[in-house]
């Protein structure tokens, strides 16, 4: 039934209705302002799962905290395309087209981090993908090392990324812009690409990971990446895991304890 349809843009649309409106002449009412132009920049990667052997290692037990809190782009989202068929009417062989189906596409992206000293991202993802297939041996070793079972769903993850608006840390209100929830996520690349030598050559370079995911969108996806957003900001406030930028001071409590008392408490967190 019509009435069950979901209205899925938050944006004041009958504001661009009627005579008094110059939506429509290509001229933006500076005067009102009821439309703003979207801007890009402000986006969160969030881990919903990971592989359960993961905590059981000394290494990638912080693999969510470094690769949220150190994420430096996400690439991969491209576009929906429907797919048509040529047909042919008339003598003259005029010509027009048929929708026949749909290509959904989106399993490949990308996720980027700053390296370190000890380069802990380059371990860490070295670990997950050899630990899926030993390069030396081709086998699966982390069944054993962890006595789990072997299967997609013992070495799979699930991610949720999120662009948000400039007021990035506004979670009261509506401000996912949108969102995309990759299942069966795992990563096909060791990142050491980066590594090779080069006389007079002096670089920082930034890791760059190939991942594969089955993705979905829609409007049932960016109210669950609102909810996750809130959750998120709310942790941060009673000393939980929070969102990458508000608390990267390190895990020491004295450090920590800055987002909970304080003025930057009042900053972030704000009522």
């Amino acid at each position: 039934m019509a009435e069950n349809i979901r209205k899925t843009i938050l944006t004041d649309l009958e504001t661009i209705k009627g005579a008094n409106s110059t939506f429509f002449t290509g001229v933006d009412d500076l005067i009102k302002l009821n439309q703003d132009p979207i801007v890009t920049g402000y986006s969160y990667i969030v881990w919903l799962k990971l592989p359960s052997w993961f905590e059981k290692d000394p290494d990638l037990k912080y693999f969510k905290t470094m690769t949220e809190k150190n994420f430096r782009s996400f690439q991969g989202i491209t576009e929906i395309t429907m797919n048509t068929q040529t047909h042919q009417t008339g003598f003259g062989g005029a010509e027009f087209d048929v929708v026949t189906g749909i290509t959904k596409g989106n399993t490949d992206f990308t996720l980027a981090h700053k390296e370190y000293s000890g380069m802990p991202v380059r371990k860490m993802y070295q670990k997950w993908v050899s630990y899926i297939r030993d390069p030396r041996t081709g086998i699966a070793i982390y069944p054993k090392l962890f006595n789990v079972d072997y299967g997609a769903r013992n070495h799979t993850g699930q991610l949720l990324y999120i662009m948000v608006r400039p007021d990035a840390n506004n979670t009261a209100k509506n401000i996912v812009e949108f969102a995309a929830f990759y299942s069966n996520v795992f990563p096909t690349s060791i990142p050491i690409g980066e590594l090779n030598f080069e006389l007079g050559t002096q670089d920082s370079p930034i890791m760059t990971i190939p991942f594969k995911g089955f993705v979905e969108l829609g409007p049932d996806v960016e109210i669950y990446a609102q909810k996750i957003l809130k959750e998120r900001f709310d942790s941060v406030a009673t000393g939980g895991d929070g969102l990458p930028f508000l608390d990267s001071y390190g895990s020491d409590t004295d450090i920590t304890s800055l987002l909970n008392t304080g003025t930057l408490k009042d900053i972030y967190n704000t009522d």
